[in-house]
């Protein structure tokens, strides 16, 4: 990403094609309601929140039942979870925070002693990371978004020794957005390690001038919030997913 270009342009355009809006629509109040076909029966919505604006990607259905149109509608206000929440028999499943960085904006935090950085050959050291991986819990895993047998495109490791104690890895995202994951050894949680292999990974990143970094967490996991905020990170968009007790069979 050009350190000259403002942040919002770039998120905020990948946004407004995806939603086939304007970019400048994020700017101004309102509620842009998309009934799609592949959520038919599910009784989900998917409630985006992007600025001022309020983005429903919901099963025909319970727009229906809520009695939401399709297309933009800038009378009533950005539509809130509880609003929705009022209209249908709704419950939020997850919500989760996306945070962008800008290249301007990036804290640098330092690897701590005796600990040291590199990048990882995923192909040739997969035992670094399998050993990482067995040392961890299944919500782990998902909560960090690791998959083992896809493994991330860019790894920087952080190592104790020979032993992989963080790891910090992105996969290229929409051709525009490095999307992050980091997980950390149970036995070195607590010192700092998370803000340093993912600093360093952004670093990286954004020295090859193209890819906008992006770190998609759960609300609830606080601590991996933190990771994003010390480091410079922007919450610029949350989703909740919301889904109806009443969804068909």
């Amino acid at each position: 990403m050009k350190t000259d270009n403002k942040l919002e342009q770039v998120v905020y355009a990948y946004w407004a094609r995806r939603f086939g809006c304007e970019r400048e629509d994020f700017r101004q109040p309102g509620t842009l309601v998309l009934k799609e076909k592949e959520l038919a029966g599910t009784g989900k919505a998917h409630l985006y929140h992007i600025d001022r604006m309020s983005v429903l990607r919901a099963d025909p259905g319970l727009a229906e039942q809520a009695g939401l149109a399709d297309g933009c509608n800038r009378d009533s206000g950005s539509l809130s979870a509880s609003q929705l929440q009022a209209l249908a028999p709704v419950g939020v499943e997850s919500t989760f925070l996306d945070y962008y960085l800008d290249a301007r904006d990036l804290k640098l935090f330092p690897v701590p002693a005796p600990f040291t950085t590199r990048r990882l050959d995923a192909q040739h050291e997969d035992s670094l990371l399998l050993d990482l991986y067995a040392a961890c819990t299944e919500p782990e895993l998902d909560a960090a978004d690791i998959d083992a047998d896809k493994p991330d495109a860019v790894i920087c490791g952080l190592f104790a020794g020979t032993r992989l104690a963080a790891y910090a890895g992105y996969r290229v995202w929409e051709e525009h957005f490095a999307d992050i994951g980091v997980l950390i050894h149970p036995d070195d949680r607590g010192r700092g390690l998370g803000k340093a292999v993912v600093s360093t990974l952004c670093e990286w990143c954004l020295g090859d001038d193209v890819l906008v970094p992006m770190y998609r967490v759960f609300s609830y996991n606080a601590h991996s919030c933190r990771i994003a905020q010390s480091l410079g990170f922007r919450e610029m968009v949350v989703i909740e997913t919301l889904k109806s007790g009443e969804a068909a069979p």
